[in-house]
């Protein structure tokens, strides 16, 4: 038969991962299995094809805040060319204030840092790291969780190709206290800045007229410089801030969700286009939609506003539970939209703006997003640049994860909301694969869904010109799964399963279908667990098998 078709506050989030560790104490596995076992294990590095940093805290503990005085070096002999620790500090040798960062990241045994660089006065100090725009602010993500150590510096590439900024990042080996900790990517912070985000940086006169319209970044949380429900503002810095500014942020939100709730809400005048720039919203939809990320729209979702400017999605950020990382938001499930899970999931919309889901049914920002979701496809997200991405990045990495993992032995260990089949994928390559797997059938199933929204003259050949077979959602499966394909013309089809031994099981799909996506439902409450075979054939003389697994 054919059927066509993090928690509500920071401290909430914070206290299910305490939850995690506390119970990660008692039933290891939930860490991996021996990855405790080696918090005291130094794994030996003599060089590295990635640059190395050194940080020294005098044998201080980092603390959550404030900074701690420390000094760091980075060794770094240009492209191509080895690292080895007895080389000179040759990219960076100097001092910095460092702190622990992240909400949930940072109870895991491989913690994330918050750096600052700065002179011998202790004054921030702007320096250019591996040719990146100078500045003081960096971040050093652990990426524990994701075992592909790619996905933000994906995400973030991809954002970038879209023509909007995004966090440069660089992977790195870090060895903190003579301790080697592994990989990590060195990540721009999100601050206002001509090579960041460039809007216009406020200080405290800036509270009358033009001034203070902007510029304002803000994100999706609560804190101490919050204004109104779940809204956190970044800058200006809570210690700067002043009254008339967060009342100006605060209203300009207010004004643009009310008119949101206005039967006029759609008109070009009135509407939502007189609020928002409405560019940075869709390709902050399809950035996150495309990655399927786990903590869309209502976690580490920013904004931005610049002075007489509207209202700004973005930039993108934190990508470490999307690509079918984290068990959130049924996270595995490439073929739904998560902007509209919110309509039925009563948590969701507790904690996504509402106004996300009432842009995605307006038909004219429909059109528009499904007309730009083809342009990018068509060019810059065309499968294969985006696989290049993760080949040239794996490639790099393929010496240094193999020290990381022997550092954290996590490979085949389930972990904080691992998502099914964590057991099976117990190498490097085999969590690249599956994250690729996800990203194609993600990106295939968005191309069958937008065909439709996009105007008839619109030429969308190039991404939708071949027919497509999707991996069976879940695999593996216990009693029902679904098999999506996609078809970019009509034509008569064949949908089959059979078992090993070549006998035909069902026919899940016969005779002509319309161009665009289709979704079958294989009910196997009465088959024995195994191993079974779908093949989709059609009048057009495609032909493709896929396996899928069976568990009662």
């Amino acid at each position: 038969m054919i059927v066509q078709r993090r928690s509500a506050y920071i401290w909430l989030d914070a206290c299910a991962a305490f939850l995690w560790l506390f119970l990660s104490s008692i039933y290891p596995s939930l860490m991996g299995s021996s990855a405790e076992a080696s918090a005291n294990r130094r794994t030996d590095l003599t060089s590295s094809n990635l640059p190395i940093i050194v940080i020294d805290t005098n044998g201080q503990d980092i603390p959550n805040e404030p900074k701690l005085d420390a000094h760091m070096g980075i060794i770094y002999n240009g492209p191509g060319q080895h690292n080895h620790i007895n080389d000179p500090f040759n990219e960076y040798d100097g001092f910095i204030g460092i702190e622990l960062r992240g909400n949930a990241s940072q109870m895991f045994p491989k913690k994330p840092y918050l750096l600052e660089t700065r002179d011998d006065l202790g004054n921030n100090l702007n320096v250019s790291l591996f040719g990146m725009p100078r500045e003081n602010d960096w971040i050093l993500r652990a990426a524990y969780i994701d075992k592909t150590l790619l996905r933000d510096v994906l995400a973030y590439e991809m954002a970038r190709r879209m023509g909007r900024w995004a966090s440069r990042t660089r992977h790195v080996e870090l060895i903190l206290n003579g301790d080697y900790r592994g990989v990590y990517i060195l990540t721009e912070s999100i601050k206002p800045d001509v090579n960041r985000v460039n809007i216009d940086r406020m200080d405290s006169s800036d509270i009358t007229g033009d001034e203070v319209t902007g510029g304002y970044i803000y994100d999706i949380g609560q804190d101490e410089n919050s204004f109104g429900e779940r809204r956190q503002l970044k800058y200006p810095k809570a210690d700067e801030v002043q009254p008339e500014q967060m009342a100006y942020i605060r209203k300009y939100d207010d004004d643009f969700r009310h008119v949101m709730e206005q039967p006029y809400y759609a008109d070009p005048q009135r509407g939502y286009p007189a609020w928002i720039d409405v560019g940075y919203f869709i390709d902050e939809i399809l950035i996150q939609e495309a990655t399927k990320n786990s903590d869309a729209y209502g976690w580490s979702a920013h904004f931005h506003k610049d002075r007489l400017d509207k209202l700004r999605a973005g930039p993108a950020w934190d990508f470490d539970q999307a690509l079918s990382n984290s068990t959130f938001n049924d996270g595995p499930n490439y073929s739904e939209w998560i902007i509209a899970k919110s309509e039925v999931d009563d948590h969701l919309r507790r904690n996504h703006p509402p106004f996300w889901r009432k842009l995605f049914r307006e038909t004219n920002f429909k059109q528009h997003l499904a007309e730009r979701w083809f342009e990018l496809r068509e060019g810059v997200w065309q499968l294969d640049a985006v696989m290049g991405i993760i080949d040239s990045t794996t490639s790099i990495l393929k010496e240094a994860q193999e020290r990381n993992f022997a550092r954290w032995p996590i490979l085949g260990q389930e972990l904080w909301r691992s998502t099914p089949g964590w057991r099976e994928r117990d190498t490097y390559d085999k969590e690249v694969e599956y994250l690729e797997t996800f990203l194609t059938n993600r990106l295939m199933w968005m191309d069958a869904q937008l065909y439709q929204y996009t105007d008839s003259t619109y030429d969308h050949s190039i991404s939708i010109s071949d027919i497509f077979l999707a991996q069976n959602f879940p695999n593996p499966f216990n009693r029902n799964t679904v098999i999506h394909f996609t078809l970019p013309v009509p034509q008569d089809v064949n949908l089959t399963v059979y078992d090993l031994h070549g006998r035909q099981i069902e026919l899940l799909a016969s005779g002509y279908q319309e161009a665009g996506g289709h979704t079958a439902l294989f009910c196997a409450d009465q088959l024995p667990s195994g191993v079974y075979i779908y093949r989709l054939t059609t009048s057009s003389g495609f032909r493709q098998t896929r396996k899928m697994l069976l568990i009662n």
